[in-house]
């Protein structure tokens, strides 16, 4: 073996036939970036001098989710074209990497996901162009990488109840995960199936810690409506008529009958986060887009509906996200960091529940508010 391969194998890295990806060892030589300090307009100035679309890898399980992100963008920067891609985190992730294997590019300028445990592999590996965004200084400093690899753009959560307040009055709503095994709620849930996502595995994993085993098993027997992906449980919540009326594993939608009650319990928080890939051909686009998602104007809706925050200079009728008395926002990234627990957790779910089968969430949520 030769001294380069010997180094190679030393590292663990893949071999691809008689190629292998070598990542950049010394990815931030010597220097830190500076915190932006042109306005949005001279950015965006940068910005239109580049050719081709800004591709930006979005994390969710409804394309409807990217819209309003996609019309406050246009809206702002018409000479920009974005093309923002909706899909589940961990099916984005799984196709940079394929690609970064075939070519050593990534097929996209942006990722911003759920994956926490994808930013530190990329960093390490020389994959991301440090960049500290406007307002980067006023990120909690625990959300963001300290070199500017990437950052925490805002605060996502799961485990608040979500029901069709048509069906069910907020005096009916359990205050602990532990009344769902009262009787009234059978036949009536409709949950994402913990083993599908990384978020809901941990949501459920932190519930059984407290409550037992026997709480997922008494849960079992309540003829739980099992779905893919974490925007299909409000839509079935939201239907006229539905027999499925209350979940824990979803986000409220805009629906008049949709109301949401903080379970005075275990629920999950992380921030959801952006970085900007080493081979973008657009870095000030890049770089335009991450200054945009962490401005005022973009963080007004997380204010505007109570949210908790990114940015500590903000203020939310939430709080700051380090009062909230349930799950510290750094856990989830600890947990996404340990793949064996991971594996681990996801595997106890498959054992009971089986693989979740059909089709993308994206494309089954899509179809169903469209049919």
């Amino acid at each position: 073996m030769s001294p380069l391969s010997a180094f190679v194998a030393s590292l663990g890295l893949v071999s691809l036939g008689s190629a292998a990806i070598i990542p950049k060892l010394n990815a931030y030589p010597g220097h830190d970036v500076a915190v932006e300090s042109r306005t949005m307009n001279e950015i965006y100035a940068a910005a239109k001098n580049e050719s081709g679309e800004l591709i930006v890898l979005w994390g969710g399980d409804a394309v409807s989710q990217g819209d309003p992100t996609i019309a406050a963008w246009q809206a702002r920067f018409p000479d920009v074209k974005l093309n923002l891609i909706v899909d589940v985190s961990k099916y984005h992730d799984s196709r940079v990497n394929r690609q970064f294997q075939r070519d050593g590019t990534d097929g996209a300028d942006i990722a911003v996901l759920q994956t926490l445990h994808d930013y530190g592999r990329w960093k390490r590996e020389g994959r991301l162009l440090p960049y500290k965004p406007s307002k980067w200084e006023d990120v909690y400093s625990s959300i963001k990488d300290p070199v500017g690899a990437f950052t925490g753009m805002y605060i996502y959560q799961f485990g608040s109840l979500v029901y069709n307040n048509e069906s069910l009055k907020a005096s009916e709503i359990p205050e602990t995960y532990e009344g769902f095994l009262d009787p009234f709620w059978k036949d009536k849930l409709v949950l994402t199936q913990p083993n599908d996502d990384d978020a809901i595995t941990y949501l459920f994993s932190i519930i059984i810690e407290k409550y037992g085993w026997e709480w997922f098993e008494g849960l079992q027997k309540q003829n739980v409506k099992w779905v893919r992906g974490t925007g299909e449980p409000a839509n079935y919540v939201a239907e006229k008529n539905s027999s499925r009326i209350i979940s824990f594993a979803t986000n409220v939608i805009t629906a008049e009958n949709v109301a949401q009650k903080s379970v005075e319990d275990t629920r999950i928080l992380w921030p959801q986060t952006a970085a900007i890939f080493a081979t973008t051909p657009r870095p000030e686009s890049s770089r335009l887009f991450m200054s945009w998602l962490l401005s005022d104007e973009y963080q007004q809706q997380f204010i505007n509906n109570g949210s908790f925050l990114s940015r500590k200079d903000l203020v939310s009728k939430s709080g700051s996200v380090w009062n909230e008395p349930y799950t510290a926002l750094t856990q989830f990234s600890t947990f996404m960091e340990n793949r064996d627990l991971v594996e681990w957790w996801r595997l106890q779910f498959e054992t009971s529940l089986g693989v979740a089968i059909g089709v993308s969430p994206v494309e089954s949520f899509y179809g169903r508010i469209h049919d």
